[in-house]
């Protein structure tokens, strides 16, 4: 894969199950290092750059978060110096996540976990979303984090993360049209190679994985719509 982003960009990123996706952003982190070639941030192989600086600069939302039997607060602010009550509260805010909140016996006081509630998949991928931006990070990164979340809660957690992504670099994976249509660009991975790249626009009229996504998920539209 030879691929490069410019800065304060967003791109999406699709393509069948196990195709490399996930080991993709996994690089950019440095979740994982490559075997061969290189990942750079700013023209700085990732490889020179310190652990923890890097991961200073990078907040990751994964489809299925590492979340610890804490309250819901120390959850989403895992990572920042003594964050303030009002960033944690818009954080949950970005993700969807405050009316569940409210509904919850101790607020963002509540134990989670083992000792406490069980959160469903959709209010993990939600706080793992929040823990990711109340970083500010100069790039985020979603990897299928909406994939428990319905399409009206999608929809709603995009109108808040789009400005927050205008601001940023920003690399999220999805299989949802719905979802990869906000991007400045997407690219399709099958077999660990990128086989198409452009705009949603572009992509939807171009034969191949993308337009045919496009085209199923229009036609599931439509059989929820008449059911």
């Amino acid at each position: 894969i030879n691929l490069q982003i410019a800065s304060g960009k967003t791109l999406g990123i699709t393509g069948p199950t196990g195709s490399g996706k996930t080991l993709l952003v996994s690089l950019v982190a440095r979740l994982t290092d490559p075997t061969q070639g290189r990942i750079c941030i700013d023209g700085h192989d990732v490889k020179t750059i310190p652990l923890d600086m890097l991961r200073n600069h990078i907040g990751f939302a994964a489809q299925e978060p590492i979340l610890f039997s804490q309250t819901l607060q120390h959850n989403i602010g895992f990572g920042v110096d003594e964050p303030e009550q009002r960033l944690i509260h818009w954080a949950a805010d970005i993700a969807h996540l405050k009316k569940d909140v409210e509904t919850f016996p101790d607020k963002y006081e509540t134990m989670i976990g083992e000792r406490g509630v069980t959160l469903s998949g959709g209010q993990r991928q939600r706080t793992s979303i929040s823990r990711a931006v109340a970083r500010h990070p100069e790039i985020l990164i979603l990897d299928d984090v909406l994939s428990a979340v319905d399409t009206q809660t999608e929809a709603a957690i995009m109108g808040k993360l789009r400005p927050v992504m205008r601001q940023r670099t920003t690399l999220f994976v999805s299989h949802r049209v719905s979802t990869l249509r906000y991007a400045d660009e997407i690219i399709v991975i099958e077999d660990g190679r990128i086989t198409q790249r452009g705009s949603h626009d572009d992509l939807v009229e171009t034969p191949g994985y993308y337009c045919e996504l496009n085209t199923m998920q229009q036609i599931e539209k439509e059989m929820e719509a008449d059911s």
